[in-house]
C-alpha cells in the first residue's frame, strides 16, 4: 500500500500551493486560477476554484465556490477551528491590491475581510488563536507583519522583515514555553547576492512580529522555502541547493536545523532523498515530512515526492507513492500519523510511518547543534 496516495484535484482547480488543517479529517487548501482559466467567466458551466477542502482525512475533496466579483490568488490559508478559516492573497484583478478572505461556517461560505493599509498583497497567515492571526504583508517596496486580534475585522501593522530579505514564504509561529507570553515567528525566503541569483534567508520575530532580525543562515545555502519550529529547540527549513531566483533550475534539497529557536542554523549532515523542497510540517518534536519534487531526465521533468523524518531532520526516509505526477508545494500534518499535501492541480494524502521504538535525536540532531554564533 503506497503511504503517500494522490488524486486530481475537484474540477476547475489551477495550481494550489497553501494547506491548514483544523483537525484530522477538516483541511483546506487553496491557490491561484490555472494559467488557461478564464478568471472573468460567469456561467456555471466554467468554475474557477482557488479553494478546495476535505472532511475525510484528505480521501475526497470538494471545490468551494466563491460568490466575488474577482477571481483571487491565494498564497496563504489558516484554519484554527473547524468553523474558522482565513485565506490571504491579492484580488488578481491587476489593480495591486491585497484581499483576505475568511469563512465562519467551515467554508459554506467566504467573505471578504478587512485587508491591512496599504497592502499590495499578503503573502501568509497564521493563527494563533481563534482571533489572533498574524500575516506577511507586501506593500510594493517592502514587506512586513500585520497583526488583527478579531479575525480579519481590523488589522494593525507591525515591523518589517530585515533589509533585503525578499520572496517571503509561509509564516510560521510558536507559542513561548515559558511564562514570557513571548511568540517566536519565523519566515524563509532569500537575499539577493546578484542578478537573479539569492542567498537563502530566514528572518525571525521573538514578539509575534512586532520586530523582526535576520537569522544566521550559513553562507552559500540556496533559495529556503519553508521553516518551522515545534519547540525552541527543534527547528528545521528546508529550500534547495540553487540560487537561482530567477527561474526554476532542477536542483538537490537542502535541510537546515536550529536548537536555538531559529537565531543560528546549520545544514543537516545528511542529504535527503527528496531534490528542491518546497513544504515542511513537524506534527512533533522528532517526526517532520518535506514535500517537493524528483527530478528525472534528461530534460529534467519533475514530479512529486515525499520524506518523513524520524530524528527532527536529521535524517529522511522517501515514502512509496502512488499518482503524484506533479512537484507538491505545501503540507499540512494534523497528527503524529497524517498529513495532507497539494501541488499544482493535485492533492495528496500521507500516512506517516510510525516509529518502531522511541527514538531521540542523536548526537547530531537538532538539539545538538551548536550555534554558528553568539547574539
Amino acid at each position: 500500500m503506497p503511504q503517500v496516495v494522490g488524486q486530481p484535484a475537484p474540477a476547475g482547480t489551477g495550481l494550489l500551493g497553501a494547506a491548514s488543517c483544523a483537525d484530522a479529517t477538516h483541511c483546506w487548501a487553496v491557490g491561484v486560477a490555472g494559467p488557461n482559466a478564464d478568471t472573468t467567466a460567469t456561467t456555471a458551466g466554467a468554475p474557477v476554484t482557488v479553494i478546495t477542502a476535505t472532511t475525510d482525512g484528505g480521501l475526497n475533496w470538494a471545490a468551494e465556490p466563491l460568490t466575488l466579483p474577482f477571481t483571487p490568488e491565494l498564497t496563504g490559508i489558516a484554519c484554527p477551528t473547524l468553523e474558522l478559516c482565513i485565506a490571504v492573497g491579492s484580488t488578481g484583478t491587476g489593480l495591486s491590491n491585497g484581499t483576505v478572505l475568511t469563512t465562519h461556517d467551515g467554508g459554506a461560505t467566504w467573505s471578504q475581510a478587512s485587508v491591512p493599509t496599504g497592502a499590495f498583497d499578503l503573502n501568509s497567515v497564521t493563527c494563533m488563536t481563534a482571533a489572533v492571526c498574524t500575516a506577511i504583508v507586501n506593500d510594493g517596496t517592502n514587506s512586513w507583519s500585520a497583526q488583527t486580534d478579531d479575525f480579519g475585522g481590523s488589522w494593525a501593522e507591525d515591523g518589517d522583515l530585515p533589509t533585503g530579505f525578499e520572496d517571503p514564504r509561509d509564516l510560521s509561529c510558536r507559542a513561548a514555553d515559558d511564562a514570557t507570553g513571548a511568540i517566536t515567528c519565523l519566515v524563509a525566503g532569500y537575499s539577493p547576492t546578484s542578478t537573479g541569483h539569492g542567498q537563502g534567508a530566514i528572518a525571525v520575530s521573538q514578539n509575534g512580529g512586532i520586530s523582526w532580525t535576520a537569522a544566521d543562515v550559513p553562507s552559500g545555502v540556496g533559495v529556503l522555502q519553508n521553516v518551522t519550529c515545534q519547540t525552541p529547540t527543534a527547528c528545521i527549513a528546508v529550500g534547495t541547493t540553487s540560487t537561482t531566483v530567477s527561474d526554476v533550475v532542477p536542483a538537490k534539497g537542502q535541510v537546515l536545523l536550529s536548537a536555538d529557536d531559529g537565531q543560528t542554523w546549520a545544514l543537516s549532515p545528511t542529504p535527503t532523498p527528496v531534490d528542491d523542497i518546497f513544504g515542511v510540517a513537524c506534527p512533533t518534536a522528532l517526526t517532520c515530512a518535506v514535500v517537493g519534487t524528483v527530478w528525472r531526465g534528461p530534460p529534467g521533468v519533475g514530479t512529486g515526492s515525499v520524506a518523513q523524518s524520524e530524528d527532527g531532520g536529521t535524517t529522511f526516509t522517501r515514502l512509496t507513492s502512488a499518482y503524484v505526477p506533479l512537484t507538491l508545494t505545501a503540507i499540512s500534518c494534523p497528527s503524529a500519523s497524517l498529513c495532507v499535501a497539494v501541488g499544482g492541480d493535485s492533492v495528496a494524502r500521507i500516512a506517516l510511518t510510525p516509529p518502531s521504538v522511541p527514538k531521540v535525536a542523536g548526537p547530531t540532531g537538532p538539539e545538538h547543534l551548536a550555534p554558528r554564533s553568539t547574539r
